[in-house]
């Protein structure tokens, strides 16, 4: 019964990262390099999601693996604050150019300013 509701679970997933994409199946199949009929038994909950399945799907939506690991139940929840984390690791780890991988530092470093700015000025109006 629980290899049932983990399948749900990760179709359920799979389902809300299309369709945050925009996509239909054969995108997703596309973008994937899997064949539709794959991504059509996933969402049905048809099959079980094979590594190697995994790993594609991953490419495809340009996400951590571990993002769709966890998401299949073949590694343990995580936090939001993690996967967000690991998302922002692994869009870094993408960047190629040493400029733009300073550009991006530089951009983190101004929210995070911004931010404090901003609890600083809502902290003030507070007293």
């Amino acid at each position: 019964m629980f290899v049932v509701g983990q399948h749900l679970r990760f179709s359920e997933w799979l389902q809300s990262e299309i369709d945050k994409r925009g996509w239909s199946q054969s995108e997703c199949a596309r973008a994937s390099d899997l064949n539709r009929a794959v991504i059509n038994k996933l969402l049905n909950g048809k099959c079980k999601p094979q590594p190697t399945t995994l790993m594609a799907i991953a490419r495809g939506f340009k996400i951590p693996v571990e993002t769709a690991y966890r998401a299949a139940g073949l590694l343990p929840p995580s936090n939001h604050d993690d996967d967000t984390t690991r998302e922002l690791i692994h869009l870094f780890q993408n960047i190629q150019s040493p400029q733009r991988k300073a550009t991006a530092i530089m951009l983190l470093k101004a929210l995070v300013v911004e931010e404090e700015n901003q609890l600083r000025s809502d902290g003030k109006g507070k007293h």
